[in-house]
Formats: C-alpha cells, structure tokens, sequence
C-alpha cells in the first residue's frame, strides 16, 4: 500500500556511491513508522553505514533489497560525512540503538508488540528486560536466537505468526538482518521490520555504548573496535568507502564503478 508518506520518502530520497538513502531524522523516522503502523501498513527499514554500502556495491542482490526497502536512514557518520561533501541535505545520523529505544517508548503508548531477534543467547532477553524496565507499559516482547540463513526461517516463522509483532527488531548483522525480514516479514501486516546489527547488545548492556563526546563526533566505531579489535575485518571497506566518496563529491566515481 501507498500513501502520501511515500511520495514524501521519494523526495528526500539520495544516493551514496550509487545507494538509496534518505535525507531523514530521527523524529521523522519514528513519526513516519508510527504513521504506517497506525494505518495497517507495512515497511522495512535499513539503517545505512559505510559498510553496508559498501557490500550492496558488490553483492547484486543485496543491492536490488536495498532498491525496494521502504526506509534508508543515514546510520553511520560516513554517511552524513560523503552526503556533506556533495552538499546534500544529510545532515543527522539516524542511529540504529536510539530508534530502537524510541521504539520501545512507542510501543508502550501504542501497545503495540515487539519482536527482538538474533544476537547471542540470552542477549534479546536482557534487552528485552531493560525495556520493559524503562517503559513499564510494554507489552513483554518476543524474543527469538534463530538463525539468519533460510534454514531458520520456519522457526521464525511459526513465532511470528503466534505473537503477530507490529515492531521487529532484528539484529543479526548486515546484509542477513536484512534479508531475513525481506523473508519473514513480507507478505504480513501491518508490521515494521529493521536491522539493528549490535543495538541489543548495548541495550542489554553487554556491551557499553561510547561517551557522548564521541557519539557526537561520530566515533562510535573507534570505541567499539578498541574493545573488540577483531572488528578489524569489517571495517576494512571504511578507506574504500571514503576515497570513493570524495572520487564521487569531485564528479570522478560514478555510482556503479
């Protein structure tokens, strides 16, 4: 279904190196999600890095997903960084963890029900404990291990279908999250998916979230890779990522190079 939300989306809609994003904050991300869910719609939301720009350049089909999602937020600080060397009007980050809070806070006044999936065992219980602890009015949310890959979706599936959530939460990294609420999620309504990558880690306090200092300057990854160094490997496309961008800002990369 489409409504007049989409025609907006459409027009704030940019390209990264040849991905969709959209030039939207976070008050905007929520309202738009509460909008679609008070209306019976669906939506699928990705919140865009550096990284995962990088992988839709060179997996096709990780690319066509990210053409059809309904949402592209501006996650990572590279992000707004390459936006900003275009003069595009990217200019907030739309951070995984902080709309999956806002979320929660949204589900409770809405009562609408919510699904965490992926991380390690035990992670979405705890996340799921500490938001019930900071909106008592929630519904106790589903929580779900699973398994990403196609293998695990019949178990997702007959969860899903018992709990019908109206807000997933699935965090099981990029590009699987993505494609496993593609899988899961299609068909159904109304409900709004979103890969959150490590969100449940920090909400379940597993691992601390960076001083507001460095969220500030965008150095979260700087904080996490110091306490996780074998981040290392997915991090190397942030040098590509930022040579094609200032190749892009001076006219010279073009999106599909």
């Amino acid at each position: 279904m489409v409504d007049a939300t989409d025609s907006f989306v459409h027009e704030l809609e940019t390209r990264i190196l040849g991905v969709r994003v959209h030039a939207i904050g976070r008050a905007l991300t929520v309202a738009w999600i509460d909008a679609w869910l008070a209306s019976g719609q669906s939506a699928q939301v990705v919140t865009v890095n550096p990284e995962i720009v990088m992988r839709a350049r060179r997996d096709p089909a990780y690319g066509e997903l990210l053409e059809r999602t309904r949402l592209n937020v501006p996650d990572g600080a590279g992000i707004v960084a390459a936006a900003r060397l275009r003069r595009l009007s990217i200019s907030e980050r739309v951070i995984g963890v902080d709309v999956a809070d806002d979320l929660a806070g949204l589900a409770a006044v809405h009562g609408y029900r919510l699904l965490l999936a992926g991380a390690a065992p035990g992670v979405a219980d705890r996340a799921a404990a500490e938001l019930q602890r900071r909106y008592p009015a929630l519904t106790p949310p589903a929580t779900l291990v699973g398994e990403p890959g196609p293998v695990g979706d019949p178990e997702a599936r007959a969860l899903i279908d018992e709990f019908r959530p109206h807000i997933v939460l699935a965090a099981y990294g990029a590009p699987a999250q993505e494609f496993w609420i593609d899988r899961n999620l299609r068909d159904l309504t109304p409900v709004v998916g979103m890969g959150v990558g490590g969100t449940l880690d920090y909400l379940a306090g597993r691992i601390p979230r960076a001083p507001e200092p460095m969220r500030h300057l965008g150095l979260e990854w700087t904080f996490r890779l110091a306490r996780e160094p074998w981040r290392w490997r997915r991090m190397r496309a942030l040098p590509e990522f930022a040579r094609l961008a200032i190749l892009e800002a001076l006219g010279i990369e073009r999106p599909n190079q």
